[in-house]
C-alpha cells in the first residue's frame, strides 16, 4: 500500500529571519559623524585662514577712501589680466626700507610693466601691516587684482571706491617677497605668451584688457592651504 504520506516529502516551513537595523543605523551613524567632521574641519580651516590673512591693525584710509575687506576666494572665479595690462602700485607697509623698490623690481620681472614708482603706504603711516599685505582695488579691477594675488596667496583683498582698474599691492611684514608657487609661476607663463602673441591686438593695452581663459582647476591651485 501506499502510505499516506504518498511519494511526498514533509517539510517544515523556514521561520522569518527578523531584520535587525542596528548594524545599518550604525554605519549610517559613523557616516553621518564623519560627513559632520568634515563639514566643521573645513569651516574651522576657512576661519583660520580669514584671520591668518587679516591685516592687524587694520589700515586708516586717507582722502574720502574707503575700504572694505573681502573674504580671501572673493576673486577665485576671476579670471587674470596679463601682467603687462595691470596698472599697479607698490606701498611699503613693512616698517622695512627699501622693501617697496625690491618688490616693485621683481614685478617688472615677472611682465608688470605698467608699475609705478614704489612709495611708502599712507594707510599705515604711523604704523606696520602686520601681515603679508593687502591688494586694494575697484569694481573695474577684480581681473587685475587677480593677477596681483598670484605673487603672494596671503595677501589680504580689500575694495575701495576707486573708479578705474588700477592696483595698490601694499606689503606687510610678512610679505613672501613674490616668491612664486608652480602653479603661479605656470599662470603667470601663460599669461605672459598670450600678451606677447596679442600684443596690440586689444583696444587699449590697460588692466581692462582680456587675456586667455584659464583653467579653473590651475587657479584653484594657486590658493592657500594655510597662511
Amino acid at each position: 500500500m501506499v502510505s499516506g504520506n504518498g511519494g511526498f516529502r514533509s517539510g517544515r516551513v523556514k521561520p522569518y529571519r527578523k531584520y535587525k537595523p542596528l548594524p545599518a543605523l550604525i554605519v549610517i551613524g559613523v557616516l553621518g559623524l564623519v560627513a559632520a567632521f568634515v563639514w566643521v574641519n573645513a569651516i574651522s580651516s576657512n576661519t583660520d585662514l580669514e584671520e591668518a590673512i587679516r591685516c592687524q591693525p587694520s589700515p586708516t584710509p586717507t582722502g574720502g577712501v574707503t575700504y572694505t575687506p573681502q573674504p580671501h576666494d572673493a576673486l577665485d572665479a576671476t579670471q587674470p589680466t596679463p601682467p603687462d595690462r595691470v596698472a599697479v602700485r607698490v606701498l611699503n607697509a613693512s616698517g622695512t626700507r627699501g622693501q617697496a623698490a625690491m618688490t616693485t623690481e621683481g614685478l617688472r620681472r615677472l611682465g608688470f610693466t605698467q608699475i609705478a614708482e614704489p612709495e611708502n603706504d599712507p594707510a599705515y603711516a604711523n604704523a606696520e601691516a602686520n601681515c603679508h599685505g593687502q591688494i586694494r582695488y575697484g569694481a573695474n579691477g577684480e581681473g587685475a587684482a587677480r593677477t596681483v594675488a598670484l605673487v603672494d596667496p596671503c595677501l589680504e583683498l580689500v575694495r575701495d571706491n576707486r573708479q578705474d582698474a588700477t592696483v595698490d599691492l601694499a606689503i606687510g611684514t610678512a610679505f613672501n617677497n613674490a616668491r612664486l608657487t608652480t602653479a603661479a609661476r605656470d599662470v603667470l607663463d601663460r599669461l605672459n605668451t598670450w600678451s606677447a602673441q596679442n600684443r596690440g591686438t586689444g583696444e587699449s593695452e590697460q588692466s581692462t584688457g582680456k587675456g586667455p581663459d584659464i583653467d579653473q582647476a590651475l587657479l584653484d591651485e594657486t590658493r592657500p592651504e594655510h597662511c
